[in-house]
């Protein structure tokens, strides 16, 4: 037996010398960092928050690796990265810490062995994930691993599936378990044999991120031939359909959101007749009939064998290793030494990537268990002993993804550490599936898990406080798909507290063999709201200045190095605190309040006392007529209210909320460069704040800005305003903090193709950073 491997495009050596031109195009000056964005994303290469480092995600075409593309993603992991290689949740190798200059030769390797990187980011049909366990589990209906190698081979192939509107993901199912979440992908392929057919259940328009969606049923059945062509007739509606002018609502989701499944599926048909008529290749291969397939349960679990963790496969005499990667990182020696023994000691020569960010090495004969997992106790690492932290997931977060708000690992690891002081039982262990995401993106797939959490920020006291936001209730399995309900927001300082009293809950009042989301259901939602709103609570700064620091940090919590742009994108976060707080409050001012703060951030302004609040409003979105003046009146009773007028707000409620509704309806046309597009006319944003600059229209002039001691990311929005009336050509000094600030800001200003001219070290804890104006 050999592992299946996937057939790359043979234009795959010439896309990559043309990227190696544009790559020596961009160190020499000659091409704009956009433009190479542009290039080097749909090819899998993304920025980290650390500037001038980038991450290159490899495809792994359902998880599949044989024993050499493992030993050369080792070696290359060793010779181009930081010696890590990190699996993803959607079964994706990748390499961190790469320089720009060193990706073509990365890319070059990886076509030696086999592998891509193409599609690997990007608004582009990414990797087709399938269950980990596709050949080997006992209740699946057929191997599904060859079909979403045909899908794969199919699809990147083609120009359009590397401009699509956005990303395109696809996933493939053995049975009913779902364990690719088929049921919440763009497009799913869910196996089911009919009448001695192989074929599938097909969904659509599924999807995880700030706005998940569980997808709609497409084809209540199709014959297995018929995946290839769904695939392309997907693509092309997608392709047609979607809206590239708001990247938020470019999902294929969004599309079934806008004209309904009935519709989509109308399309569908027509448009799979096209493919159908223009040759699209059917899918010829012929499935082997799991004809003992057992009735569906829970996913295959593991058992202890001799010691070892094992998982038995349906052939008789042969089991999988699982193999836990702490967060899905693995050092490159013990990733070469692992790919070696599943050469050595499976019948099918490779290994299988998991989307818990885990290895398999599977077809293990009996005999040789205890051979194999004395190979593996040699590893610097141990992979095989059961641990609390593997029954989490961690997205990267803020350590490396420039979208990250918290340190999502960090926050795993603690709560992990928190379980392993309480005597829990491992059956109560592998009965939680943790997911973690460092923010709403979920990349950690936390809506999807039972128990969830991602990253966001709160106010207390005058700062910013990193939290997470908690789910529970997710799954995707035989009984259908469902997002996880939020439940709560906590404090990341709380965060392994509050684990550690679920946990405890858990194992003292579950009933025999009861899954968590039965006891979820039966404790109901009301008990987890409960539990976490013992743990939201938020002490003073002086109190416990650790609520304030991000877990695993030093330094006071900060969105600075958010991307795209980077620092700006934070301040999407703290707008959306401050509206949910105005529809949360009781009192008319304390409506008030909160809406009129929501969006001076954007203005450059970060102030907490009521009255400065209400003046900045009054002067950024009132004299701008972004506002309309007739709420000039509700502002200046508001400022009575404040000295002791008590009455000043009474009656007022209809007017607070209509300029509550102003506040949304601006928020909602808030572009990541933080300007305002309301639908009446087109504005200017606002007028400049006081720290700004007089607009100047020669190109030589070199205008001062003093940012020290403000924050990230008021320090980019400040410098932005000042930037903004200056003519092309023209040059802000800005005078920044040491550490996060100038690290940030000259990033984000680069992302927005503005010039860094100059980064000098004034020698007393602050950097003058130049910068030019390009448009």
């Amino acid at each position: 037996m050999k592992t299946l491997n996937c057939k790359l495009p043979a234009d795959l050596a010439a896309d990559i010398d043309t990227y190696e031109q544009e790559v020596k195009r961009f160190l020499t000056g000659d091409l704009p960092a956009g433009i190479l964005k542009a290039r080097r994303v749909p090819r899998g290469v993304y920025e980290q928050r650390t500037d001038g480092t980038y991450m290159v995600r490899v495809r792994v075409s359902g998880g599949v690796l044989d024993s050499d593309s493992s030993a050369a993603l080792a070696a290359m992991a060793e010779k181009y990265s930081n010696g890590l290689l990190h699996v993803t949740t959607r079964q994706d190798v990748q390499f961190h810490d790469v320089k720009i200059e060193n990706t073509p030769p990365v890319m070059r390797e990886l076509l030696k062995a086999g592998l891509t990187s193409k599609g690997g980011g990007g608004n582009t049909v990414r990797n087709v994930a399938a269950c980990p366990y596709a050949g080997i589990c006992p209740y699946e209906q057929f191997d599904v691993t060859p079909g979403a190698h045909a899908v794969t081979e199919y699809l990147i192939a083609l120009t359009g599936s590397y401009n699509l509107p956005r990303k395109y993901k696809i996933a493939f199912s053995g049975c009913a378990n779902d364990c690719a979440l088929a049921q919440i992908s763009d497009l799913g392929f869910v196996a089911e044999t009919r009448n001695g057919i192989a074929g599938f259940r097909v969904f659509a328009g599924g999807g995880m991120g700030a706005q998940s969606r569980t997808a709609d049923e497409l084809c209540e059945w199709q014959p297995a031939a018929e995946i290839i062509r769904t695939a392309e007739a997907v693509r092309r509606l997608f392709d047609r359909l979607g809206d590239r002018t708001n990247k938020h609502r470019a999902r294929l989701r969004f599309v079934f959101e806008r004209i309904g499944v009935d519709e989509f599926r109308n399309l569908f048909n027509q448009e799979l007749a096209v493919v159908t008529s223009e040759g699209v290749p059917a899918w010829n291969a012929q499935p082997e009939l799991n004809t003992a397939a057992a009735l569906c349960g829970q996913p295959p679990a593991a058992v202890m064998h001799n010691g070892v963790r094992v998982i038995p496969q349906r052939q008789p005499g042969f089991f999988a290793l699982p193999l836990h990667l702490p967060m899905g990182f693995i050092n490159s020696a013990d990733f070469a030494i692992i790919g070696k023994l599943a050469g050595r000691f499976s019948a099918e020569n490779g290994l299988r990537t998991t989307r818990q960010q885990n290895l398999l090495i599977r077809f293990v004969k009996e005999a040789e268990i205890s051979t194999l997992a004395a190979e593996l106790g040699r590893l610097s690492i141990d992979v095989l002993s059961p641990v609390p932290l593997d029954r989490f997931v961690a997205c990267a977060g803020a350590s490396t993804c420039r979208l990250g708000i918290c340190l999502a690992r960090n926050a795993a690891q603690a709560c992990s550490d928190a379980l392993a002081q309480e005597k829990l039982s491992r059956a109560t262990l592998d009965a939680f599936d943790i997911h973690i995401n460092g923010c709403s993106n979920a990349c950690g797939q936390q809506p999807a898990a039972a128990v969830g959490f991602f990253g966001a920020a709160q106010r207390a006291d005058n700062r910013l406080v990193p939290s997470y936001v908690l789910t529970v209730g997710g799954h995707c399995n035989a009984d259908g798909a469902q997002l996880g309900i939020a439940a709560g927001r906590i404090p990341a300082a709380a965060l392994p507290g509050f684990m550690a009293d679920l946990a405890r809950d858990f194992q003292t009042n579950r009933e025999e063999a009861e899954s968590f989301l039965q006891y979820y259901k039966r404790r109901g939602h009301d008990y987890f709201e409960e539990l976490a709103g013992t743990h939201a609570a938020i002490p003073t700064y002086k109190a416990a200045p650790e609520f304030y620091r991000d877990l695993g940090a030093n330094e006071e919590f900060s969105m600075a190095g958010r991307g795209a742009g980077e620092c700006g994108a934070g301040v999407f976060e703290v707008i959306q605190n401050d509206l949910q707080a105005a529809h949360k409050a009781q009192t008319p001012f304390e409506i008030l309040l909160p809406a009129a703060r929501a969006l001076l951030i954007t203005r450059g302004v970060d102030a907490q006392d009521a009255d400065t609040v209400l003046r900045e409003f009054e002067k950024h979105f009132i004299d701008s007529e972004l506002v309309d003046p007739q709420y000039r009146a509700l502002l200046t009773r508001a400022r009575g209210f404040t000295e002791g007028w008590k009455t000043a707000l009474d009656d007022r409620n209809a007017e607070i909320k209509s300029l509550l509704e102003r506040v949304e309806l601006l928020y909602s046309t808030l572009d990541a460069n933080l300007e305002f597009h309301p639908p009446e006319k087109t504005v200017q944003t606002a007028e400049k704040t006081t720290e700004a600059p007089e607009p100047t229209a020669a190109d030589t002039d070199t205008i001062e800005l003093d940012l020290k001691g403000v924050p990230c990311p008021m320090n980019f929005v400040k410098a932005k305003l000042a930037l903004e009336p200056l003519a092309p050509g023209a040059r802000l000094a800005v005078t920044l903090d040491d550490g996060e600030p100038v690290q940030n800001v000259p990033a984000s200003f680069r992302a927005e193709g503005q010039a860094i001219e100059s980064i000098t070290d004034l020698n007393n804890g602050h950097w003058c950073v130049i910068i030019k104006k390009t448009e």
